[in-house]
């Protein structure tokens, strides 16, 4: 499947950012984001099932990731004007979004910061910071907050070390990103109000945080569904037929140009 990627990269400011695209010219444009250390290949298999369901996928490696380049500073809005960016560039004005982790928190802020700009939202086991100190304490009590050990745990040691050898992953990043996430983000939380996309969050039962916050977010998105499904955080990777079965359904008005409603708020 892989020979299917087509690898490309655009210059903004100095700075490249590598994507890879896969589907026809003519298909409807999907933005994929991926996770905090990892890079555009983690949805290979997913991105041909979606482009021969008719979309044209564009998945984007985030700066510090993959094959894009590396930034001064990192924080959560500089990869957010990043991505912004790189969007312009690519003359993407109107498209579906997929964001995982780290990649789903961004893809909130990408929404909030364009809702006319993004159709259907799709956020998969994404971090859902504090809104107040108050939401710090119980989010501490109830489970581990974000950090490089729960990431190198998610990666794996072998993988961090080879991706980091390889100059695909900027290890600066996590101390920055990380720990804004475990901080309040009142601001962040306003945000979603903004959101007009139709968003699909789903997540797994097992994921600690991710799964109990996952509800919280679901409930002040304007219009959203929560579907929880696999177990772990890899839902896209590991359990690609039951994340297509609920994905493609949901994106397949974009490619008829249809309005579409969830049904129902939440599903277990």
């Amino acid at each position: 499947m892989s020979e299917n990627w087509r690898i490309r990269s655009v210059e903004i400011q100095g700075r490249k950012t590598a994507y890879r695209v896969v589907g026809g010219e003519s298909g409807h444009p999907l933005v994929l984001l991926h996770a905090f250390g990892s890079n555009s290949g983690t949805w290979t298999r997913i991105a041909t099932d979606l482009a021969d369901a008719g979309f044209r996928v564009i998945a984007i490696d985030l700066p510090g990731h993959g094959r894009s380049d590396w930034l001064e500073r990192y924080s959560l809005a500089s990869m957010e004007d990043a991505l912004r960016l790189a969007l312009d560039q690519l003359g993407l004005h109107q498209f579906d979004l997929i964001g995982h982790s780290l990649g789903g928190h961004l893809a909130l802020r990408i929404a909030a910061r364009f809702p006319n700009r993004v159709g259907r939202l799709v956020v998969e086991a994404a971090p859902v910071p504090p809104r107040n100190e108050a939401e710090v304490e119980t989010m501490a009590r109830e489970g581990p907050q974000p950090s490089l050990w729960r990431s190198i745990r998610l990666l794996g040691f072998k993988r961090l070390i080879r991706i980091v050898l390889l100059r695909q992953f900027d290890l600066r990043a996590s101390s920055p990103i990380l720990s804004e996430l475990k901080n309040p983000m009142p601001d962040w939380w306003l945000g979603l109000d903004k959101i007009s996309s139709q968003c699909l969050v789903v997540a797994s039962p097992n994921d600690g945080l991710i799964s109990s916050r996952a509800k919280h977010l679901t409930a002040r998105l304007r219009n959203a569904q929560l579907k929880l499904l696999g177990t772990g955080h890899h839902l896209h990777t590991n359990y690609r037929e039951a994340f297509l079965e609920v994905l493609i359904p949901f994106l397949r008005p974009s490619c008829r140009g249809e309005a579409y409603l969830p049904e129902r708020k939440t599903d277990g």
